[in-house]
């Protein structure tokens, strides 16, 4: 199970904008929605259910908001990142720099939280989450990715 798998280029978007949670939710989700068939507010809806639970900031400066839905048939991921950062309430209070939206199946079981994992294990290397902020396009991001993400298999 790689990012990349479910993850390209045009799935990253470097120049995230919004001004709280639920805007920089509603325009990842529009990302999605731009590359596959989905009720957007559906998606936006279940995100908040989720965040309401407890935060999915997890800090070091990213967040990875996350549910599973109906609206589709195999996981789903964007990446957005902010050059200024966002209040996303996390858990070390900093701002967000860097997302990783998933969408997962409702029926998804075991795979999502292996994704989820990853990402997690990902995010928190300081030396990748650096050269992800840094990284000037989505592509090269994406092979970023792709050539770091055998590191934690």
């Amino acid at each position: 199970m790689n990012l990349s798998d479910y993850l390209n280029g045009s799935r990253i978007v470097l120049n995230l904008q919004g001004e709280n949670k639920k805007q920089v939710l509603e325009k990842l989700v529009e990302i999605l929605g731009n590359q596959i068939s989905i009720n957007q507010q559906n998606i936006v809806d279940l995100l908040e259910v989720r965040e309401k639970l407890s935060t999915t900031g997890i800090g070091f400066g990213i967040a990875i908001p996350h549910c599973k839905s109906s609206e589709v048939s195999e996981l789903q991921i964007v990446v957005g990142r902010f050059e200024q950062g966002v209040d996303f309430d996390a858990l070390d209070d900093n701002p967000v720099k860097l997302l990783f939206l998933l969408v997962a199946p409702e029926q998804s079981s075991s795979e999502h939280l292996k994704v989820l994992a990853k990402i997690a294990r990902i995010a928190k290397d300081a030396e990748i989450r650096e050269q992800i902020l840094q990284i000037t396009d989505s592509n090269a991001v994406f092979d970023y990715i792709k050539e770091r993400e055998s590191k934690f298999d």
